[in-house]
């Protein structure tokens, strides 16, 4: 196969198919379609080896037709082959091995291909061709795609670096033509070596000449001679100043230029993604230099509003705040986006009567709150201060900026929880709303939960038959009891071991002291398990149960505490004899011997939500209903008994809870769901200082946490809950005892 007619600077003619050398072992075959065939119809080549792998591509030529090139790695003989379409042959095609071929010339190649045939050709180069035949390092391949970038780009324009941004990561600013449109790929180009480049981009709206701003981060251990930029309109060289960067760290650039809005926010999105602190470093940058915050102030005759809540999560953001429109002129409020563009809030949007501080210290003015949840395809990152405007029916806009908001995320959830008033808390506002934004959150924050330390207090080598788990949170002031009316019973002694997980690990110390003391006195085996950082009652307790080895979990509150001995076996009994027993709960009393819980049970709000209440609660403790062993809708998870087969098997407690509320009913359902009963045993009979722990969280008492985990646990569990309490349970009946109980938020 020749060339014999290929001269530069002329038109080429690909009539006949010809070869070329595109690599070291790379070869390129061509052909032009004969004009007599149909535009759609479909060349093959079909060799007897046939190559693999074997890419093509179809390029358009200014006058209508096509080119069709093949890739192929060719053996080391030459070796026959057709080219074909479905009406029959078109060429039979001999292919050399490579170093027989003649360099690739991609004037000639160029010649009557039309402009997005040429920009089609480079964009095989860099992508497809490149990756396929891993050719970043091949010197025959980077000159064509050098070839090819000369022939399409009129000159390589300047780019310089900023200054580093992390390790290996650096902010490099350019300038580039306004219809280039988004970049979609940056490769690095220096002497014989084309490689791809993890990169963020920012197009400015404002430039010179037709050119736009431009600023990248890219990641290089190395920095480049030439970064190519590659978008869906064409291909741009930026040749890199040598030098020094213009900064020498990233906090000297934000300190002078970090308080440019859309730039700031692109430096945030990207240094957030950035592993070992690129979060945090993020967030305090943004704590050093806030932007001012800015809200429009209450008027009587002129509209007014602030945004006092803005939490850019993974998943969307929530914005929440307030508006005043005495005069009906407002039209809404939009979150600004980085690249310039506007989203209005509210799509996706909920009101509620609210006060804002009035001009007078310590006056209150009525106004509209409102929270709203805008879904959004790309994370903001650590972005403190999202940006937003007030917009009025004449179209003019007035910017609305928060104050830094919180990133950690237990402060982000509790800022959730006070976004709307426990009495609008509805579920209008959970559904589309809140709910998204507390999953996103806790989601987050189980992924920063782990055990941080554990310690053992004389545990056997043989696995007891019970393993107790408590979880701690803040308060001990009941272990003396707790211990104390543990150690005197000696099954419980002989039998059972004791894991108590601390969830507040601030007190560790004190908690070792403590547990220490305690072993010295009772000689109880026992496991500390502290976890790294407050999770919530459901995580604890699953730790807990990950380093049981009993066959029974019992799930206990710190501030259960038994009246006599024999209670644990009142509860073993029936759940190892009855093999369709799932779980089972004791009768727990106040401390003045009133009922606090014989069994619960599901009832609908005025809202129509699922509540969990308590048998015969304030009753006195001999009670005679309540002293009835029987099958029951679920059990508290102050005391609850199961085998750890079947815990495991259901998968524990579920951790999307907020805080700590609703998950023992939960595990009670899922265990039901399983196929097996729940059951009540009154014979045991422990004290439970109800809730001593809980109220020691503002964030739970004060907020609307209790009503969303209601939510949640009632749009989980309704249809398995109406199924249940239409049934009814036990030997009563449950529907005779819901008028007695008491509705209890949890145990």
């Amino acid at each position: 196969m020749t060339f014999d007619d290929r001269t530069r600077g002329a038109s080429v003619v690909f009539g006949d198919a010809k070869a070329f050398r595109l690599g070291s072992d790379v070869a390129v075959l061509i052909l032009d379609v004969p004009a007599r065939l149909p535009s759609a119809a479909k060349c093959t080549l079909v060799m007897q080896d046939q190559p693999v792998p074997l890419v093509s591509t179809t390029l358009s030529l200014t006058t209508g037709s096509q080119r069709i090139l093949w890739a192929m790695r060719p053996g080391e003989q030459p070796a026959r082959g057709q080219i074909s379409t479905e009406s029959g042959n078109l060429q039979t095609v001999t292919l050399r091995p490579v170093g027989e071929l003649p360099p690739f010339d991609v004037e000639a190649l160029f010649a009557e291909l039309a402009p997005e045939g040429c920009i089609k050709f480079l964009s095989n180069l860099l992508t497809a061709w490149r990756s396929a035949f891993r050719m970043s390092r091949d010197p025959l391949f980077v000159g064509v795609v050098e070839d090819a970038l000369h022939a399409l780009t009129s000159r390589s324009r300047p780019a310089k670096v900023a200054c580093p941004v992390a390790e290996g990561r650096y902010l490099v600013e350019t300038a580039i033509s306004a219809d280039f449109g988004e970049i979609s790929a940056v490769y690095a180009l220096s002497a014989n070596v084309l490689l791809p480049l993890a990169s963020q981009s920012r197009i400015g709206i404002h430039g010179e000449k037709n050119l736009r701003p431009c600023h990248l981060i890219v990641e290089c251990s190395r920095l480049p001679q030439s970064l190519v930029l590659q978008g869906k309109r064409g291909v741009a060289v930026r040749e890199l100043i040598p030098g020094n960067p213009r900064y020498p760290s990233l906090q000297a650039w934000w300190t002078e230029r970090g308080r440019a809005p859309e730039l700031r926010e692109f430096v945030v999105r990207s240094l957030s993604g950035v592993p070992e602190g690129g979060a945090a470093m993020a967030a305090d940058l943004q704590l050093r230099t806030p932007l001012p915050a800015r809200q429009i102030g209450k008027s009587p005759m002129h509209p007014a509003a602030e945004v006092d809540l803005a939490l850019a999560l993974s998943g969307g953001l929530l914005a929440g705040g307030w508006s005043h429109d005495p005069t009906g002129i407002l039209a809404g409020i939009d979150y600004l986006k980085e690249d310039g563009t506007v989203v209005p809030l509210d799509g996706n949007w909920y009101e509620f009567p609210a006060w804002a501080r009035g001009a007078k210290e310590d006056s209150r003015t009525d106004v509209t709150g409102f929270v709203a949840w805008l879904p959004l395809n790309e994370p903001l990152g650590t972005l403190l201060q999202p940006r937003f405007q007030m917009r009025l029916a004449s179209g003019a806009v007035k910017p609305l900026v928060p104050k830094p908001q919180p990133f950690e995320p237990t402060a982000q959830r509790n800022r959730i929880l006070r976004a709307v008033p426990p009495q609008h808390a509805i579920d209008q506002a959970f559904r589309t709303i809140l709910a998204p934004a507390l999953q996103d959150v806790e989601r987050r924050l189980g992924r920063t939960i782990e055990v941080d330390y554990t310690k053992d207090y004389g545990l056997p080598q043989e696995a007891p038959i019970v393993s107790i788990v408590v979880p701690l949170y803040r308060v001990l002031d009941f272990l003396r009891f707790q211990l104390s009316g543990m150690a005197t019973d000696p099954w419980l002694a002989k039998n059972a071991e004791i894991i108590y997980v601390l969830d507040s690990p601030e007190i560790q110390d004190e908690t070792e002291h403590l547990l220490g003391g305690f072993h010295l006195l009772h000689g109880l085996p026992m496991k500390l398990v502290v976890m790294n950082r407050n999770g919530g009652y459901a995580r604890a307790c699953n730790a807990g149960a990950r380093f049981a080895r009993g066959t029974v979990l019992v799930m206990l509150n710190s501030d259960v505490v038994p009246t006599s001995t024999g209670w644990l076996q009142a509860l073993m009994r029936p759940l190892m004899e009855q093999k369709g027993l799932g779980a089972i709960g004791p009768k727990l009393i106040f401390e003045d011997g009133s009922l606090q819980h014989a069994g619960l049970y599901f009832a609908r709000d005025r809202h129509g939500v699922w509540l969990n209440h308590h048998f015969h609660k304030g009753m006195p403790g001999d009670y005679a209903p309540a002293q009835v062993a029987r099958s029951v809708p679920g059990v508290t998870g102050a005391c609850l008994v199961t085998r750890r087969d079947i815990y495991e098997r259901v998968g524990g407690y579920t951790e999307d809870y907020v805080i700590g509320d609703y998950e023992d009913s939960d595990l009670c359902l899922k265990i039901r769901r399983c196929g097996y009963d729940i059951g009540y045993e009154p014979s045991a009979c422990l004290y439970h200082f109800e809730r001593r722990s809980i109220r020691r969280s503002q964030d739970y008492m004060r907020g609307v946490a209790s009503q969303y985990n209601s939510w949640l646990h009632s749009e989980r569990w309704n249809d398995d809950i109406a199924d249940l309490m239409a049934a009814g349970s036990g030997s009563e009946g449950i529907a005779s005892f819901g008028g007695e109980a008491e509705a209890r938020s949890a145990a």
